[in-house]
């Protein structure tokens, strides 16, 4: 009887193990909707935490055998399954090598060869690896001993529960105001929370000179359209404001997001001081200096490919109502509806990136927006496919989510260079070394404390 339950229970685990490899091997286009999500679950979790899964599968299989579950029909079928899941995981963690070299790869097709030359020769030092294979056995362990973790800052006067911030501030000394990154979280516009999303990307800046902030924003259905984008544009202004408070440059602001958030900061970009979305703060200056959205969700309107499950969606969960009684707040809302808005002056940079294997927002709407941008955008914009990538790889630490971070850095010290040339600004140099050491040798006290 303990044979057979064993069995039966290994059995169940090895098609489990099955379904995180398959999923995260094969790509399926999808739009957001239930089938999409559960695809999501498994897709992501085994394209990103194959190190882990695959540990998990080997113990679970040994385990079943050291019991002898092999004597079991049902326990032999398992360890063929467990081997086929370990095998799929392997894979899956073997081909995610490649990342650098392509996000790499489209930065020297952009700026050439030797952009790297661009960075500041006096922050060059901060360009370190991401990559710690350690930290994939604890993919969701974000927190550093060398970065303050400042959490739940009200970024408004009688602030809602969602309208609060987090902001993460190096604790190694600088000489100057640091380049700032400002995260928003995506969720369908309806779940989501700041300290959970792009933290190895957030994390890591803060580690290497760059002051942090991640924001909340109201969720529906309790908030509706355009409640959302106002809290984005106020958490702007909010960073532009106190961002010096913590030792940041608030002339230089980078904004960055995944899905709802990678929408959202687009259309902020886009929206730069536009006042009808800044009731109370009209005349704030909620102006970028650079965007990058990951896998975003950018066509509201289904220009690129009509989406009926996808508009019922937005209906019932987001919008005030349906676009036929609200067209003009759905168009606003389209981030394509203002990519001639800005000029040339005002324009920040666009570095859109997007997965080959996202499920829920195809691969070709990104080609879409990008295309839209392209065509009647003043700013300069670079586009990256990563191969293999599900949507929200980059929220666990993983292979893909190290290697991106490692290519991302490079390309906003660039950008932060390039700026502060164009506006005759010093950029703020690496930590001296004396300081940089002393906090080196405090972050290792803290490792093994």
């Amino acid at each position: 009887m303990t044979v057979s339950i064993v069995s039966w229970t290994s059995l169940v685990l090895g098609l489990v193990g099955v379904l995180f490899a398959g999923c995260a091997l094969l790509a399926r286009g999808g739009t957001i909707d239930r089938l999409s999500m559960w695809y999501l679950g498994f897709g992501l979790t085994g394209s990103e935490l194959p190190a882990l899964l695959a540990t998990l599968g080997v113990v679970l299989a040994a385990a079943a055998w050291a019991l002898g579950a092999d004597a079991h029909a049902a326990g032999r079928v398992a360890m063929v399954l467990h081997v086929l899941a370990v095998a799929g995981l392997l894979w899956a963690l073997w081909r995610a090598r490649g990342t650098f070299s392509v996000i790499d790869g489209t930065l020297r097709q952009a700026f050439g060869p030797d952009y790297e030359q661009g960075i500041a020769p006096t922050r060059r030092a901060l360009l370190q690896r991401k990559l710690s294979p350690k930290m994939w056995w604890k993919p969701f362990s974000y927190a550093r001993a060398d970065v303050e973790w400042v959490r739940n800052l009200p970024y408004i006067e009688a602030a809602h529960r969602q309208q609060h911030l987090d902001v993460l501030v190096p604790r190694t000394p600088a000489v100057g105001p640091r380049p700032v990154l400002l995260n928003i979280h995506g969720g369908g516009w309806v779940i989501g929370n700041k300290g959970t999303q792009a933290m190895p990307l957030l994390m890591h800046m803060a580690s290497h000179g760059w002051l942090v902030v991640d924001a909340d924003y109201r969720l529906s259905p309790s908030a509706r359209m355009p409640d959302h984008i106002v809290d984005v544009k106020r958490a702007i202004a909010w960073t532009r404001e106190h961002a010096a408070d913590y030792g940041g440059d608030p002339r230089y602001i980078v904004i960055t997001g995944g899905s709802a958030g990678g929408h959202l900061v687009a259309l902020a970009a886009l929206t730069a001081n536009q006042r009808e979305w800044q009731p109370g703060f009209e005349d704030a200056d909620t102006r970028v200096q650079g965007v990058v959205p990951f896998y975003g969700k950018y066509d509201l309107l289904g220009e690129f490919r009509p989406d009926g499950h996808f508009a019922a969606y937005m209906t019932e969960k987001v919008f005030p109502g349906p676009r036929e009684t609200h067209d003009g707040l759905w168009r606003a809302m389209h981030p394509a509806s203002h990519v001639q808005r800005l000029d040339a002056a005002d324009a920040p940079p666009f570095f859109v990136l997007h997965g080959t294997h996202d499920e829920l927002i195809p691969l070709d709407e990104a080609r879409w927006f990008v295309g839209c941008l392209r065509a009647g955008y003043a700013g300069e914009v670079v586009y990256a496919e990563v191969p293999h990538a599900h949507h929200g790889w980059d929220v666990p630490h993983s292979l893909r989510a190290d290697l991106t971070v490692e290519a991302l850095q490079r390309y906003l010290e660039l950008q932060y260079a390039r700026w502060c040339g164009r506006h005759g600004v010093t950029p703020t140099p690496a930590a001296p070394a004396a300081a940089a050491s002393t906090a080196t040798a405090s972050v290792a006290q803290a490792g093994t404390a």
